[in-house]
């Protein structure tokens, strides 16, 4: 992949609409919620309570030049609510944004690998692993695919209900579809598909611990792959940590990393 900068900052600015939707759909189904989104040089702060992974700006320095006296507002947007400010940074950015980032005592808090499929190589006879079955959500089985989603994601039941708040706007979401993987005829895992234009990220996947290692979220990524090029999708997008199971099952699929993402957390 020739990657340039308009390509990363329509591959960033893809992400952070999913996530902009899904604030959006957090208010809908709670309108007492304080989650917001505010826009600023092409960038968008985001808020989604004060538990949120996705609290965080996105496309920073993309658009236009981050200025150092910009960035006293976009901390105060978090301070107010109690947090630090995160910034994901894409290395195609000015080096001086880095530097200036640096200077202020900004941190390394997380890398994220961001890799992307062109759809124009991607096989639709590829097979799904035997076994799986993947069936799009709805109302019938919303209740079945929430409480799958948030058992793969919580590593114990006294988390559960905070990842159910957390998992449900995903299918509530403006532009994402969700599907729900059986295998053996018992629900496995689940996973989002969320498209804008001519361009998809693939997300919010979760496995239970007891169907791990048996292909499912193969199944997933690959039963999404095809949705989507049915749907027009050029390009698609999966997001994961450096080196873990996700970010191998995705290259298995095809996906190539295009960059390491950096995010910053303020001192």
């Amino acid at each position: 992949m020739n990657l340039t900068l308009p390509l990363a900052a329509s591959l960033e600015e893809l992400q952070a609409h999913r996530r902009v939707d899904y604030v959006a759909a957090r208010v809908r189904l709670h309108p007492d919620a304080d989650s917001c989104v505010r826009e600023f040089k092409g960038a968008f702060l985001i808020y989604d309570g004060a538990e949120s992974p996705i609290n965080r700006v996105m496309c920073l320095g993309l658009k236009e030049t981050l200025l150092e006296e910009d960035l006293p507002g976009i901390e105060e947007f978090y301070n107010s609510h109690g947090l630090k400010a995160m910034l994901d940074v894409c290395p195609l950015v000015e080096e001086n944004m880095v530097y200036m980032l640096g200077k202020r005592g900004y941190t390394v808090y997380q890398f994220d690998s961001v890799l992307v499929h062109e759809v124009s190589s991607f096989h639709l006879e590829m097979k799904e692993p035997q076994g799986i079955v993947i069936w799009p959500v709805n109302k019938n089985n919303y209740l079945t695919w929430l409480d799958v989603v948030s058992h793969g994601f919580s590593c114990t039941d006294s988390d559960l209900a905070a990842m159910q708040t957390i998992c449900e706007p995903n299918y509530h979401c403006r532009n994402s579809l969700a599907y729900l993987a059986y295998l053996d005829g018992k629900p496995a895992g689940g996973g989002v598909l969320y498209v804008r234009g001519n361009m998809a990220e693939l997300g919010g996947d979760a496995t239970l611990p007891d169907f791990r290692r048996r292909g499912v979220q193969t199944a997933l990524i690959r039963h999404r792959m095809k949705i989507a090029r049915k749907m027009g999708v050029r390009q698609m997008v999966f997001v994961s940590a450096p080196g873990n199971s996700s970010e191998r099952n995705a290259r298995r699929a095809g996906f190539e990393v295009a960059y390491s993402r950096t995010l910053l957390l303020q001192p």
